[in-house]
């Protein structure tokens, strides 16, 4: 392997420029040696910004030049499966932006290929890092919150309009978007809930369509999931509050009482400043950890008052130090497969009314 970790980015469009953005920040580590996007324009306009070597108008024209290391798929959803097969094929690691995949047929390959040709694979989560959200998973490996997790909640609140969907071709359809709410905007706080929680084995849901006529997915669902360890959890989550300083947020209670939680908002664009990073942040607004203060202080200690640290970046650092160490990373292609199960779970037991099992 070269001296730097080399990257392919697959899909040029607005979440490539985070990823790109994320590895700018690591220029002794890594380096973007291609990209390419089925808009040959856009490939090589994206080159072009972040002073990337060579464009392509495929993935396989990508891939068969060579000299990369590990593919960032930028893509949309239904589109993350095959990029990752074909990377695995040629020996490539891979990191995908969230959720790993569209549905569990394309997870079920994904991993399969990761295992029969040795490759590493992470499924983009970078709010794990926020110091907010380390502090909670720390309290539970620690014990503080007991021997396990009882009872979990998870949310996401957003606003949606018309022109967003209507600004991307692929956004708001069930073939190109693969589903709503759920499939886009909720897999972090699900990520936080399994994370904290542990693996659920089944899932009982809704989802429903009703603010959002223009389009054919959920704009609103909810769903009760059982843990492994016995324990329960709810999910939910909606395009339809407006406004919606509130993007995600997970709270748990362990079997010693204690509750902590996790609430993600956003900056409100008067706040932001002329900001180029992200506008997102998490911070503990319940904490009831025996003999601990509560953690209303950690914001200013964890953020400061300059711009926001890139969260990408983080688990891009992470990506590249286990391709270089032979390690898994923090964030595996199992980890982002029970996310998926448990989207599909939703839209199962939506059509079906019936609880449904989930591969562990």
């Amino acid at each position: 392997m070269a001296s730097k970790v080399r990257f392919g980015i697959v899909g040029t469009g607005g979440i490539a420029n985070a990823h790109a953005t994320g590895l700018a920040a690591m220029t002794d580590q890594a380096e973007i040696v291609s990209c390419c996007d089925v808009d040959p324009a856009r490939a090589a306009a994206f080159a072009s910004r972040w002073h990337v070597g060579r464009s392509f108008g495929s993935v396989r024209g990508m891939l068969d030049a060579g000299g990369i290391d590990v593919v960032s798929i930028c893509t949309p959803h239904p589109q993350h499966a095959d990029p990752l097969i074909l990377a695995a094929e040629r020996g490539i690691h891979g990191i995908v932006e969230k959720p790993l995949t569209a549905t569990l047929e394309d997870a079920d390959r994904v991993l399969e290929a990761q295992s029969k040709y040795g490759t590493l694979l992470s499924s983009m989560s970078q709010r794990r890092w926020f110091p907010a959200a380390q502090r909670i998973r720390h309290a539970i490996e620690a014990g503080k919150l007991g021997d396990k997790i009882v009872m979990g909640e998870s949310y996401c609140e957003m606003w949606r309009d018309e022109a967003y969907y209507r600004r991307d071709a692929w956004r708001g359809r069930w073939d190109t978007e693969g589903g709503g709410v759920m499939m886009n905007q909720s897999p972090h706080n699900i990520d936080f809930l399994l994370w904290y929680g542990g693996p659920a084995v089944e899932i009982f849901g809704y989802w429903a369509n009703v603010n959002h006529p223009y389009v054919e997915i959920e704009d609103n669902a909810v769903a009760v999931i059982r843990f492994k360890s016995g324990g329960l959890g709810i999910i939910k989550g909606t395009v339809s509050m407006n406004p919606a300083r509130r993007i995600h947020g997970v709270s748990v209670v362990g079997s010693s009482g204690a509750t902590v939680s996790l609430d993600c908002w956003e900056i409100p664009p008067e706040e932001r400043a002329g900001a180029t990073g992200p506008t997102d942040v998490g911070t503990n607004d319940i904490w009831t950890v025996p003999g601990e203060a509560g953690m209303s202080d950690h914001e200013a200690r964890d953020y400061g008052s300059g711009e926001l640290p890139n969260f990408h970046a983080y688990q891009l650092r992470d990506v590249i130090e286990a391709i270089q160490t032979g390690r898994q990373p923090a964030v595996t292609g199992l980890d982002g497969y029970r996310v998926v199960a448990v989207i599909q779970g939703i839209y199962e037991s939506t059509r079906t009314g019936k609880p449904v099992a989930l591969k562990l």
